[in-house]
């Protein structure tokens, strides 16, 4: 999301409701890098704006969900509303396992005319 289209929505009255997940990381890279590269992580987390806040100053009304009770009122009223919403929803920085298991795993030669070919020949 960059935000662009929520100017694009109020500028044409489209009623479209964003959900930011907002955890001030990102999440899925950390944990590949906790995982992978022994507790040492870079970049990864965010100082990020209130995506509610922006979303207001570009015309579209804008929410923040801080505990999951208030999730279906903010759903409610972004639909009610009938005007662009992002619904800016605080989540906690717990960390699940990544996405792929094996997305630093040295590729497999599946072809035998590449059987021969090795990372450690080109180190």
């Amino acid at each position: 999301m960059s935000l662009n289209e929520v100017m694009t929505c109020v500028r044409e009255k489209i009623p479209a409701i964003a959900v930011v997940f907002n955890n001030g990381q990102w999440g899925a890279e950390k944990k590949n890098q906790i995982d992978y590269f022994e507790n040492r992580f870079l970049g990864t987390n965010l100082q990020n704006p209130n995506f509610a806040d922006v979303a207001e100053a570009m015309g579209a009304q804008g929410l923040t969900v801080e505990h999951v009770d208030e999730v279906g009122d903010a759903l409610r009223a972004a639909v009610r509303s009938n005007k662009p919403t992002v619904i800016n929803m605080m989540l906690t920085q717990e960390l699940g396992d990544p996405f792929r298991r094996d997305a630093f795993r040295q590729p497999q030669r599946l072809l035998p005319k590449y059987r021969k070919y090795s990372a450690k020949q080109y180190r």
